[in-house]
Parts: C-alpha cells; sequence; structure tokens
C-alpha cells in the first residue's frame, strides 16, 4: 500500500506541493527503495528530497510535515519483511532525508544553501564595511579588557545591546532579500537575481561577524574571573 504523504493546509504558500519526496516514486506514489535518478534527471537537493520548492521563504510547518511524513514512511520496521538489504535502504534514504531537514531548517540556513546550489563559495572570506571593521576593533579591545577594567565592562555591554538590535535588523533584511530571490526565480529575472544574490551574501557575511561578536561578548561577560557584575 502507498504511503500517504503529509500536505500543508490548502491556503499555505506551498501547498499544492510543486514535486513529489524524491524517494516517492512518481509513477506510483509509493516509497521506492530502490529509486534512482531519471534519464537526465540530477542528483537530487535537499528541496527535491523533501518534497518542497526551491525557495528560501518556506513554511516552517510545511518543512516539518515532509520531513515527518518521510521519516514515518521510510521507518525500518516497515521494510524487515523485505530483508536486511531493504532496511539498510530505508535507513540510508532516512539519513539524506534527515541532513535535507537539517540543511533547510532557518531562513539563513535556506538562504547559504541556495547560494551554494547557484554556485557561490560560501567560505571566501567576507570583506565587512569600514563601520562593522570599527565595531570590530571596539569590540575586541573591550573584551579584551573586560575582565579587570570596569569601563570596558560597560562598553562591552552597550556594544552588546548594539550587536543584538543589528542582528534584528539583519535578520528582517535576510527576509526581504530572500523574497526578491524567490521573485527573481520566479520570473526567470538574471538581473534580479544576481542583485538579490550579492544582498544575500552580504547579509549573511555580516551576521556571522556578529554573531561571533555576540558569542564571544558574551563569554567574556560571564568569565568567572570577571571582577564586575554585568548589571
Amino acid at each position: 500500500m502507498a504511503e500517504q504523504f503529509d500536505h500543508p493546509a490548502a491556503d499555505s504558500p506551498d501547498a499544492p506541493r510543486a514535486v513529489r519526496p524524491w524517494v516517492v516514486n512518481p509513477q506510483t506514489g509509493a516509497v521506492d527503495l530502490d529509486r534512482q535518478p531519471l534519464p537526465g534527471e540530477p542528483e537530487p537537493d535537499y528541496f527535491a528530497l523533501l518534497g518542497l520548492p526551491r525557495r528560501i521563504l518556506l513554511d516552517a510547518d510545511a518543512i516539518e510535515i515532509a520531513h515527518r511524513s518521510l521519516i514515518r514512511g521510510l521507518h525500518p520496521d516497515r521494510f524487515h519483511a523485505q530483508g536486511p538489504q531493504a532496511v539498510a535502504k530505508a535507513q540510508w534514504h532516512s539519513s539524506r532525508v534527515n541532513d535535507a531537514w537539517r540543511g533547510l531548517k532557518t531562513l539563513e540556513q535556506r538562504a547559504a544553501y541556495v547560494l551554494t546550489l547557484a554556485g557561490e563559495n560560501l567560505d571566501e572570506r567576507y570583506r565587512p564595511p569600514a563601520n562593522l571593521l570599527m565595531q570590530v576593533m571596539e569590540a575586541n579591545e573591550a573584551i579584551d579588557e573586560a575582565g579587570h577594567d570596569p569601563a570596558a565592562r560597560v562598553q562591552l555591554l552597550d556594544l552588546l545591546s548594539d550587536f543584538q538590535a543589528q542582528r534584528a535588523v539583519l535578520t528582517a533584511t535576510l527576509a526581504q532579500a530572500a523574497a526578491s530571490w524567490d521573485a527573481a526565480q520566479a520570473a526567470a529575472d538574471p538581473a534580479a537575481a544576481s542583485t538579490a544574490r550579492a544582498d544575500l551574501r552580504a547579509v549573511l557575511g555580516q551576521a556571522r561577524y556578529i554573531d561571533n561578536l555576540i558569542g564571544r561578548a558574551n563569554t567574556a561577560l560571564s568569565a568567572p574571573d570577571a571582577a564586575y557584575p554585568a548589571n
């Protein structure tokens, strides 16, 4: 009997699904442990594995439903009667589905992933704007002094508050850039896609810097040998 996969609500932007989950046979609609790429079909990406459209702005519930449905359909107990080889195949497909789910869970993960699919090398060093570099220098100095200089500790608390506010703005900016990217892809507009791609990369680069600074600041402020209270 074919496994019936859950779908988002009818009014969800992700319903109906654009594609079936990859492990589901396109002819029968059932889980196919021997599923292989059809002639001319590329290897499935994370979106294809979950049966979701390749968009950055996806409904979180749609991602969870797709993952839960597939994991249920691939549970090894369903395939014990077919022998250990079938169980091993189910486990292999489950591992791929889990990787896809983990890789698409957050907005930033999806943005980074679509950039990777578009050929971006996100490991290349990001060059932050001058104002962010200045903040980095100030934060690093305050972090180095936070354990024994009360003025530096106060400065670090102020900088941490600023970083957290900037991080919230970056999240909103990322959503806007993601919407532009999705629209450009839907319209097959290479010029708009190029602009959105640059915006996505810039926001993700800045977010990495800010996240690193927030982490370092919190570590410095919570160090057991810090001489001064946080308030």
